[in-house]
């Protein structure tokens, strides 16, 4: 996953197709309240829901295990506080099949949500140190 997905077109088709199944209610999600959707990031199958302004705030679906054809829900609130970057997250399902993330997305969506919100600068752990820009 470090350097994307290398196979064939066909083999993205696979990976790819259960998250576009999903984009509708996503997107619906994302316009409801406010967030951006982007999709494939890194050139990996993911669908990522993003808003926030000083924390920024990550429900990300991506592929999990291209062999076992799993795939993650998982949360994620980040803060940049000078040279370091500050975070807290969580998996609400871990290397599952689609099906089981897809039949609950409502429910995973809006308690993702809910959650991330909750999650204040001060609950937030060190997590790197950020590269100076040239």
């Amino acid at each position: 996953m470090a350097n994307g997905f290398h196979g064939p077109q066909a083999q993205w088709e696979t990976l790819e197709t259960p998250l576009r199944a999903l984009d509708a209610e996503l997107q619906a999600f994302a316009e409801r309240h406010g967030a951006a959707l982007t999709s494939n990031s890194r050139n990996w199958p993911d669908r990522s829901i993003i808003w926030g302004n000083s924390i920024r705030r990550l429900v990300q679906i991506y592929l999990a295990d291209e062999v076992r054809l799993t795939y993650s829900f998982w949360l994620c609130a980040s803060e940049d506080r000078g040279s370091n970057r500050y975070w807290r997250k969580q998996f609400l399902r871990e290397a599952v099949p689609i099906a089981e993330i897809a039949a609950d997305l409502p429910d995973l969506l809006e308690q993702g949500r809910s959650l991330l919100e909750g999650w204040a600068s001060e609950t937030l752990e060190f997590a790197t140190a950020l590269s100076p820009h040239p």
